[in-house]
């Protein structure tokens, strides 16, 4: 799989810093959730998008989401709270279709003073994710 590191020399906590080095428009947030039977997923979504519960709640047909808190996301995707990989140990994954409008979209890197750009195929082929509008209108 193509992917090329991008380094900070400090911490990379939102979509703003991040914007400082690269392209705000190639950027897709990781975001984990928790679902209202306690069980983890990840959204991917453009860096300037707002994550629609309703929506999320609707595709996979549960009662409530809400955002994990930083220590769920450390146990669950196995990567600090603003460093998210989508390429983590989450299996159930939903995919905002606005996210493959780039070849290649930057993501988190693991930590949060790295990101990746990857190929946008790259998600689909290997991590197979739901894909579906799950994004604020």
């Amino acid at each position: 799989m193509w992917h090329r590191f991008i380094e900070f020399d400090e911490p990379v906590r939102t979509v703003e810093q991040a914007a400082r080095k690269v392209s705000v428009e190639k950027i897709a947030k990781s975001i984990v959730m928790m679902d209202s039977n306690g069980d983890p997923l990840l959204a991917i979504v453009p860096a300037q998008s707002k994550v629609s519960h309703k929506k999320i709640k609707i595709a996979l047909g549960v009662k409530d989401v809400r955002l994990a808190s930083p220590e769920e996301v450390l146990k669950h995707s196995a990567y600090p709270a603003g460093g998210v990989s989508p390429f983590n140990n989450i299996s159930r994954l939903l995919l905002d279709p606005q996210v493959l409008k780039n070849e290649r979209v930057i993501v988190g890197g693991g930590d949060i003073d790295r990101l990746v750009e990857i190929r946008t195929e790259d998600i689909v082929n290997i991590l197979k994710p739901r894909i579906g509008d799950i994004t604020q209108a």
